[in-house]
């Protein structure tokens, strides 16, 4: 391996390990200075009377008008309870006392799933390789869209900016409910359940959740009414839940972005827990919301807004053996309605179309306004064909494992003739390498002369110095398109492949394949032509890599160290092949 080859190698190991670094997350959109875009709805509003039966329809409002016996009155002292929305997909679970959402679990994946791990002996190695995840509880252990870690903005909860009376009356205000239980069944149409709010300061409110069948969308609508005699200013802000708790307490998990996400003028856009000062507000945006490596949680605004917003609470993490719980920072979302003047009998009607699931991309799409670009891979024009390949492997093999090594295999047979050249001029160049050191033996102290003999030793045997580098070069960007894909695929999470093997996406707990690579690493280094281009502190550097890449797969996933073993195993195979292949002697 030549110095330029070397050159490869620690680069794109500096690379894969420093991405995040390298190359932070895009900055946000600044935030425009939106001022009362809605002033025209007061001054349209106060311009004429409007009976009961009446409806002022404005081409960017949404105020309407109400009859006040079309809506019931609720009865104040009715107890709190919890009501369901299920479906195939989910289950929604809401608290009456304040219509707020108190859980959103999804029925085909679990929160953690139990795996054998050196740290069931030595607990000290929980933080580096992960924990074992020895208990499991059914339906405990799904996961949890909502982290009800910040109590004070659970979702579907609302905020009266400047009436902080209203905003906790609210809260503490118990729903009537249209149903207790709301299951749709394979074969329904759309359900729906309604909470319907006791007038509260002049103020009734009515929450409508519409479940659809067959995906992870559910559609939500609040209408907030006037049922006092005077025209009251108000300004809301809805919130649709915090960011879920993560799946793992050790290992390196976070491959991908995670936290505040919206998606902007055609492009998406993230942004770090970390930086949000109070509020973030965005504008103009088709949606928003929080992410993390498989999941997301997502609002597009159906009628007009005046903007998003992020905000952050801190929580304390739960605490590992002999160890205190941390203080965590979380983000949450939500949008704020413009300044509205709400007359008497009349109400502002505000719908949104909301996901909380997966980033699959098939269902994804079925959300539609671009939330499929929220399933962000680098280099996705390889990295995307790359797992649609894997994902058809799969369906052959019925194992991800043994689909992720049939993967490599067939990239590597494209790949092959790049590789077989690179590594015939890698051989050529040791073969020429006595020649090399006598002429810099010869012209040390004539750079020119050097280059110009080396040049033509290089003509006369048909050498190019780059041909062992150049092709080595161009199978990076397959590299890291395949790193990328394995790391966000959601398939693989929880896919067991063999034995001690019972999750993909989590680190291998014993360390097998993590030592597998860096004994092939090893092997595959021994094999490789060295030529006189490198030097005794290049050959050290060389001798070290195989340990220092066996620390880093210790916290990879183990799909990603999978297709590593593999991907060294055939270059080594390859490499035997070159070696037994005869050379033309090199002419002086």
């Amino acid at each position: 391996m030549d110095k330029n080859t070397l050159l490869a190698v620690v680069l794109s190991g500096a690379i894969m390990v420093g991405w995040y670094a390298i190359f932070p997350p895009p900055e946000p959109v600044p935030p425009e200075v939106v001022n009362n875009v809605n002033q025209e709805y007061s001054d349209k509003s106060n311009s004429s009377e409007v009976s009961d039966s009446a409806e002022l329809k404005y081409e960017d409002s949404s105020l309407t008008a109400v009859a006040p016996a079309t809506i019931a009155e609720v009865d104040s002292s009715l107890p709190s309870k919890e009501v369901i929305i299920e479906t195939e997909n989910y289950k929604l679970v809401l608290d009456t006392k304040g219509g707020i959402g108190t859980s959103l679990q999804l029925k085909h994946f679990k929160h953690t799933k139990p795996r054998l791990t050196l740290s069931t002996w030595f607990p000290f190695l929980t933080s580096f390789i992960g924990p074992d995840y020895s208990e499991e509880v059914t339906e405990a252990n799904r996961v949890q869209m909502f982290g009800n870690h910040l109590s004070a903005v659970p979702a579907f909860t609302q905020e009266f900016r400047g009436n902080a009376k209203t905003t906790e009356l609210f809260r503490k205000t118990v729903f009537a409910a249209s149903e207790d239980h709301v299951v749709l069944e394979e074969g329904d149409g759309n359900v729906k359940l309604t909470l319907t709010s006791p007038v509260v300061n002049g103020l009734q409110m009515i929450k409508v959740f519409e479940a659809t069948p067959d995906s992870y969308i559910l559609n939500y609508s609040a209408q907030l009414i006037n049922r006092s005699n005077e025209t009251l200013p108000l300004e809301v802000l809805y919130f649709f839940g915090e960011q879920r708790l993560s799946d793992s307490n050790g290992g390196m998990q976070q491959v991908s972005h995670e936290g505040p996400v919206f998606f902007f003028d055609e492009s998406l856009q993230t942004e770090s827990t970390d930086n949000i000062e109070n509020e973030l507000p965005v504008t103009r945006m088709k949606w928003l919301g929080v992410e993390d490596q498989y999941f997301i949680g997502a609002a597009v605004p159906m009628t007009p807004v005046r903007n998003g917003f992020f905000r952050a609470g801190a929580y304390l993490s739960e605490p590992q053996p002999n160890q205190q719980g941390e203080r965590m920072l979380s983000p949450y979302f939500g949008v704020a309605l413009p300044l509205t003047n709400l007359q008497p009998n009349l109400f502002v009607e505000s719908n949104f179309r909301m996901y909380y699931g997966p980033k699959e991309d098939e269902e994804l799409l079925k959300f539609g306004h671009n939330l499929v670009m929220s399933h962000d891979m680098t280099l996705e024009i390889l990295a995307g064909p790359l797992l649609e390949l894997l994902r058809l492997i799969y369906g052959y093999v019925g194992n991800y494992g043994v689909a992720i090594i049939i993967l490599t295999i067939i990239v590597r047979l494209v790949l092959f003739p790049l590789t077989f050249k690179g590594m015939k001029s890698m051989k050529r160049m040791q073969q020429l390498s006595p020649r090399m050191k006598k002429l810099q033996e010869k012209y040390k102290n004539n750079k020119e002369k050097l280059n110009k003999e080396m040049m033509e030793l290089y003509r006369k045997n048909r050498v190019n110095p780059l041909g062992g580098c150049l092709p080595m070069l161009l199978q990076i960007p397959v590299f890291f398109a395949l790193y990328s894909s394995l790391s966000s695929a959601v398939e693989l999470r929880h896919a067991p492949f063999i034995f001690w093997i019972s999750d993909l996406s989590q680190p291998d707990g014993l360390g097998i394949t993590p030592l597998l690579m860096g004994a092939s690493m090893f092997i595959q280094q021994k094999m490789t032509p060295q030529t006189a281009m490198m030097d005794s502190a290049q050959a050290k550097i060389m001798q070290m890599l195989p340990f220092i890449f066996t620390i880093f797969t210790f916290t990879f996933p183990s799909g990603l160290t999978l297709y590593w073993v593999t991907s060294n195993i055939l270059s080594i195979a390859q490499q035997q092949i070159i070696n037994r292949i005869k050379t033309p002697e090199m002419q002086d």
